[in-house]
Order: C-alpha cells, then sequence, then structure tokens
C-alpha cells in the first residue's frame, strides 16, 4: 500500500554513521572510562607531589612535578569525558536504529511494504557535530601534553622561584601559562558540541518515535 505520511523512503538500513555507532559505542566508552581512570591517577599523585613540596622537607622538583602531572591529569580526564560523551550519543543513535528495525518488523509482519522515516536535519547534523566535539578535545589533549612536556623541560628550581630563572625557562613557563588560560575553554566547548549532539539525537528519536505510531495508526486503518 501507498503511504500518506510525509519524509518516508523505503527501508534501507543502516548508514555509515550508523554503521559506526553500532561497532564503536562500547569500545568507545570503555577508552574513555581508562582515560578518565588514568587521569584521576595521575591527579593523586600530583597532588602527593604538591603536598610534598610544601612540606618542611620539600624540595623544588616536587612542585615542577606536581604541576607537570596537574597538565597531564586535566589532559586525560577530559579526553575521557569526550569519548564518554561520544560513547553516550552512539548508544543514542543505537537506539534509533532498533526503533526503525522494530516499525519494519512490524509493517512486514502486516504485509506492507517496510518504509522508514527519511533522515530529519537533528539526524545529519549529529554525527558531524560529535565527531567536532571530539576533535576539539584531541586538540585540547595534544595542547595538555605540550604543556607538561614543556613544564617538565624547565628547571624546577625556575618553577618555584621564577625570579631567578634563565631566559629559555621562563619563556617556556610563559608560554604554559598562556596556553592554560584558555585550555579550559577549548575542553568545555568541545563538550558542549557533543552535548549539543545529543540533543540531536533525542530530537531525532522523537521524531522516529512519532512516525512509528502514526505509520501503524495508517496500517490499523487501512486493515
Amino acid at each position: 500500500m501507498t503511504t500518506k505520511l510525509k519524509n518516508t523512503i523505503p527501508y534501507k538500513g543502516d548508514d555509515l554513521p550508523q554503521t559506526m555507532a553500532k561497532t564503536m559505542a562500547w569500545p568507545m566508552l570503555g577508552m574513555g572510562a581508562m582515560s578518565v581512570l588514568f587521569g584521576f591517577i595521575l591527579g593523586i599523585v600530583g597532588g602527593t607531589n604538591f603536598g610534598d613540596a610544601f612540606s618542611p622537607s620539600g624540595v623544588a622538583s616536587d612542585l615542577s612535578t606536581g604541576q607537570t602531572l596537574s597538565q597531564l591529569s586535566g589532559a586525560f580526564v577530559f579526553l575521557g569525558m569526550g569519548m564518554i560523551l561520544g560513547a553516550i550519543t552512539m548508544t543514542l543513535v543505537n537506539i534509533v536504529r532498533t526503533l526503525r528495525d522494530a516499525g519494519r518488523d512490524v509493517q512486514t509482519s502486516l504485509n506492507a511494504t517496510p518504509i522508514q522515516l527519511k533522515k530529519p536535519w537533528s539526524g545529519v547534523a549529529t554525527a558531524p557535530m560529535m565527531m567536532m566535539g571530539l576533535m576539539v578535545e584531541i586538540v585540547a589533549f595534544i595542547i595538555g601534553i605540550i604543556n607538561a612536556t614543556t613544564l617538565g623541560g624547565v628547571d624546577p628550581s625556575a618553577v618555584a622561584s621564577p625570579g631567578g630563572a634563565s631566559a629559555s625557562d621562563i619563556a617556556d613557563i610563559g608560554t604554559v601559562q598562556a596556553f592554560s588560560a584558555w585550555l579550559p575553554g577549548l575542553r568545555l566547548t568541545g563538550l558542549a558540541m557533543i552535548l549539543v549532539a545529543i540533543i540531536f539525537v533525542l530530537t531525532t528519536i522523537q521524531q522516529v518515535i512519532r512516525f512509528q505510531g502514526d505509520r501503524i495508526s495508517e496500517l490499523a486503518e487501512a486493515a
């Protein structure tokens, strides 16, 4: 039977973003969780070094190590958070796939030609928005590693007392401070973009559910 519903296409199965969501959701969740856990451990070790630096027996290297590990901790934690949110996005895309396939099964059981909702703009925009957010997080991760590497190459005494540092150490410390000023904003921007992708896929789920209800009603009226 023909349908009177708008924006429909014949059932066609998964496209590339949906195939990626099917295969990568759980691996990305696992990688994100490990990254967050590793960053948390680095933060604990870095905090211990900060405590040692300000103890009566503290040395300059403790402060330098603490600051380096702090940079690494932030880099791994935010990358992991991005991956976890990406995994959530992919899981929601898998819900869209399940709803679509369930609709196909119902239509086939009623001897009707299976059709599906043409991918709405929110569905089209989900994958690019999520990928852009992840790319921002990867860039922020790389900058965080550069910060940590740069800080690790500075003389520990220069970190503790910049007034007596060499010109090159002062330049390195200044570079790290400059990056650190806007790096949190970059990290949060990446997370915000992935959250927008989650809103897009939730909007798509809403439209798919509405379409499935309308299609079943149409088939029931024609029976």
